[in-house]
């Protein structure tokens, strides 16, 4: 990264910085108080007077007169000792089967209850492990605990939520759960607690409370847990019997003593890098203010009084989690979804409990500061937020009331997805004509603010066919517009009637009847000139299969003579795009479509007595079986290959390959907000060409099969993507920088 763009770190709920005093002190540690606290001579004697100085110093903390505190890894561990005492002494009582109840928060960690249905299992309770509700502020259903607590075992809830930032009133806690069940083993997870709300442990009957030190700047695999006196306790590791043979193995003494380094600064008066909670009030005000200058549309997932302050989450309409990571993560700020990324849009299971909109789900960010932030790293991280309103305005992101600024992507082929959704906006920047194809619901808000922000003319919105697993948002696009009037004399797909051809600047867009998939479905062929360079295929084909037939409308022989008829009408090398790519192949043309479908290629060289029919028929119908969202049929091939580039060889790499042509296939409002030039090894032309793009970067020939391609993206997950479209359309050196931008910062 360049000295200009500076990392601004606000993920410290993920893991936090080693404060420099931290760091100091464990190296100190390593290399001149390296003893052994159970040796009995005099270096082993000074690493024990370290530990047990820093056990001290928790207590104080916590506020834990009494009880244990027992040095492990982290927090992990912490939570499997506690879970495994209580499970162990809940067997000895007798407390075993199905009635009886193990009880977590539906918005815990996944720590806790995954180790909760692994040891009730492993231990052989066939207990019931039951999540208890929280309303839409993320507090724990009272009257749920009442109504199941007396016939639990063990419950266990958070101090502070990791994703929210919810805090359990303990207190009020305590006084139900005693009051219902006295003995119920009591597990409170303290990980995002310490330094950043009260605590006073030993005043209350809590029997067992997790750490972790890299959550307060300390560094990883050290934290402590607390344990009640009297409360049941079973060693998770046995050995040498280190911890008074409550946890064995040789103590992390470098990790202690950054933990005793950190403690000190929390227990300072005066002068400590920690800040008092009235200024983390103020900067996360700071921070939403920042965040509401860019995107005023915010909507916070949690808010005072039920959160500490350094935890912000937030979602915005039209926005899903990885839109707003991309664009921070490329302007060099660090925020998280909250939720682990899958091949489908993600969505917070913790905002899922709190019984929040899916779009809020699936569109949650996690912005979280550390207790040792200061005023300028505050200002710093603002200054960087705002800066960042200009570039969604520019891309049309949000809509302002700014003069449009003409996006240089906005132009030619837009290929948007949703999922496994395609559709597709045609934009001619002279003639200032846009043509909307297969539009769906999701997209229905990016699609009219590229519209709109762009001052563009719409002159139709086309389906393909009418979708039976999702609905088209051609209603919805142009009521967002507001033409209702110019798009009323309009056949069922949206196409204006009497006109047997669209024009939108140089390009001409026609329909050719191609039922199958569905009676009324078409293909919309994309001419230039006399040439067709694409064609919108809808369902019929698909990058790695065809579409279903055993929908509302599908007939088996209709769509055998639909695929006749595009061969015939198409070159091998038209590009194919469908409606739906389940493989991320993003399109197809005939040539890969018979080469991956051997079904087809039976189809088209009219093999007598073949059973093709049949086969794709069966294979169709098991499919629906195996997903009732899918709408073709698609053979995924896991073969596709690409070379990749490691970032130390880049700066070789590149000098070796003087035609190389660097490509980056990050989305316009990432290259605006970091430009990759500035990433590179060595002063290199870097050619811009989105994902989004690539279809009409291979419609205008901006790419040569023979040409040496560099493909790079933010993770390298997305120009890995890329390579593999390529190579399947003949690109022979197509390269793949690992890692992407993020190993080159």
């Amino acid at each position: 990264m360049s000295s200009q763009q500076r990392e601004i770190y606000l993920d410290n709920n993920a893991t936090t910085p080693v404060l420099p005093v931290a760091a100091q002190a464990a190296m100190h540690t390593m290399q001149r108080g390296f003893g052994n606290p159970s040796s009995s001579h005099a270096t082993g004697i000074k690493a024990k007077a370290e530990l047990e100085s820093t056990r001290a110093l928790a207590r104080q903390l916590i506020g834990a007169s009494t009880g244990d505190i027992v040095f492990t890894s982290g927090a992990t561990e912490g939570i499997q000792t506690s879970i495994v005492s209580a499970l162990m002494a809940a067997r000895e009582r007798g407390l075993t089967g199905a009635k009886t109840l193990l009880l977590y928060g539906a918005t815990e960690h996944k720590a806790v209850p995954e180790s909760l249905k692994h040891w009730n299992k492993v231990l052989q309770l066939d207990a019931t492990v039951m999540a208890i509700p929280v309303n839409q502020h993320g507090v724990l259903d009272y009257d749920f605990i009442r109504a199941n607590l007396a016939s639990a075992v063990m419950i266990c809830t958070m101090a502070a939520n990791n994703e929210t930032g919810v805090k359990q009133d303990l207190a009020a806690l305590e006084q139900l759960i005693r009051s219902v069940n006295p003995t119920v083993y009591w597990m409170v997870d303290c990980v995002q607690a310490l330094g950043k709300m009260a605590l006073n442990i030993a005043q209350t009957s809590i029997d067992y409370a997790p750490f972790s030190g890299h959550k307060l700047y300390a560094p990883k695999g050290i934290g402590f847990l607390y344990v009640r006196r009297g409360a049941p306790y079973q060693p998770f590791i046995a050995g040498g019997g280190q911890e008074s043979g409550l946890r064995s193995g040789t103590e992390n003494l470098p990790g202690i003593a950054a933990l005793h380094a950190v403690f000190s600064e929390l227990a300072k008066k005066q002068g400590s890098v920690f800040q008092a909670e009235a200024v983390l009030w103020q900067y996360r005000l700071q921070l939403i203010s920042a965040l509401k200058q860019v995107f005023p549309a915010l909507e916070l997932n949690s808010s005072e009084p039920y959160v500490v302050p350094t935890t912000i989450n937030f979602s915005v309409p039209g926005f899903y989690s990885k839109d707003i990571m991309d664009l921070f993560d490329a302007a060099g700020i660090r925020v998280s979804s909250g939720s682990a990324c899958s091949s489908k849009v993600p969505s917070s299971f913790v905002l899922d409990a709190m019984g929040l909109e899916p779009w809020r789900s699936q569109g949650a960010i996690r912005l979280s500061f550390g207790p040792a932030m200061t005023q300028a790293e505050c200002v710093q991280a603002c200054n960087a937020i705002t800066a960042l309103a200009e570039i969604v305005c520019k891309h049309c992101l949000v809509l302002t009331d700014a003069t449009p600024t003409l996006e240089i992507h906005a132009r030619g082929l837009l290929q948007l997805k949703h999922e496994a959704l395609c559709s597709y906006v045609l934009i001619c920047p002279d003639s200032r004509d846009a043509v909307v194809i297969d539009p769906v619901l999701p997209l229905a808000g990016r699609i009219a603010n590229i519209i709109q922000g762009q001052g563009l003319t719409l002159k139709a919105v086309l389906d393909t066919h009418l979708h039976r697993d999702h609905l088209s948002a051609r209603r919805e696009i142009i009521a967002l517009i507001g033409e209702h009037e110019s798009h009323q004399d309009c056949d069922v797909l949206g196409w204006p009637k009497q006109q047997p051809e669209l024009l939108c600047g140089p390009y001409r867009l026609t329909k050719l009847a191609t039922p199958g998939h569905t009676a009324e479905a078409v293909t919309i062929l994309l001419r230039k000139e006399q040439q067709i360079y694409a064609a919108f295929a809808g369902d019929l084909i698909l990058p790695g299969g065809v579409g279903r037939t055993d929908l509302p409308g599908g007939d088996m022989s209709a769509l055998a003579d639909s695929i006749c008829l595009l061969a015939a009408t198409l070159k091998d090398n038209t590009l194919v795009l469908s409606s739906h790519d389940y493989a991320q192949r993003f399109f197809t043309t005939l040539a890969l479509a018979v080469q991956e479908q051997p079904l087809l290629h039976a189809l088209l060289q009219n093999e007598p007595d073949s059973d093709w029919q049949q086969q794709l028929q069966q294979q169709a119908v098991l499919l629906q079986q195996q997903n009732q969202h899918l709408c073709g049929l698609v053979e995924v091939s896991l073969s596709d290959a690409t070379d990749v580039i490691a970032p130390e060889h880049l700066a070789g790499f590149m000098q070796q390959h003087g035609t190389l042509q660097v490509i980056d296939v990050r989305e316009p409002h990432e290259q605006s907000a970091g430009a990759l030039a500035q990433h590179l090894p060595v002063p290199y032309p870097v050619t811009e060409i989105p994902l989004s793009k690539l279809a009409d970067a291979l419609i205008s020939g901006k790419l040569e099969q023979q040409q040496p391609l560099l493909l790079v993206c933010r993770s390298g997950n997305r120009s890995l993507v890329a390579c593999k479209v390529l190579g399947r359309l003949g690109f022979t050196q197509v390269y793949n920088l690992k890692g992407g931008t993020a190993l080159l910062c």
